[in-house]
């Protein structure tokens, strides 16, 4: 997955941070309520080109590395609730409970997909660390002038 950005600031450690321009399409769908206003999105990419500030550059992320980063993100908290739903509505009803299971298993789920998140929150620095989930800039496209 390559993208082009301009690199505003280099960091430490070889890195930089990059101003990337989300695709067209991203502000059309509305989820995220920023719609074409806010088009601009900071990153902090591995800088192995030795790219300088002002530099034009292209960013690449391993299709695999965004599949995997994506499953952390999504897929974990969703199948969290799911379990915590579908596990509730089967056990409680074989424990004798006779109050309304289709709450408490919608509770268990929320509470489920909350400790999901709150895991990857507390490991996203061990994330961000494993070089695999960090974008790489590949190469200067035009250097400043």
């Amino acid at each position: 997955m390559n993208q082009v950005g301009k690199v505003i600031e280099v960091l430490e450690d070889h890195r930089a941070q990059v101003l990337m321009r989300k695709h067209s399409a991203c502000g059309e769908c509305g989820a995220c309520q920023y719609g074409q206003e806010n088009m601009n999105l900071k990153i902090i990419a591995m800088n192995q080109v030795n790219a300088k500030e002002g530099d034009t550059v292209e960013v690449n992320l391993e299709t695999q590395n965004v599949l995997g980063a994506a499953f952390i993100a999504y897929v974990i908290p969703l199948v969290a609730l799911l379990v915590g739903v579908i596990g509730t509505s089967f056990i409680l009803p074989k424990t004798g409970f006779t109050g309304n299971v289709e709450v408490y298993s919608i509770v268990v789920g929320f509470i489920l997909t909350i400790i999901a998140f709150g895991f990857i929150k507390l490991n996203e620095n061990s994330f961000k660390k494993q070089d695999k989930y960090v974008p790489v800039i590949s190469k200067v496209v035009e250097n400043e002038k």
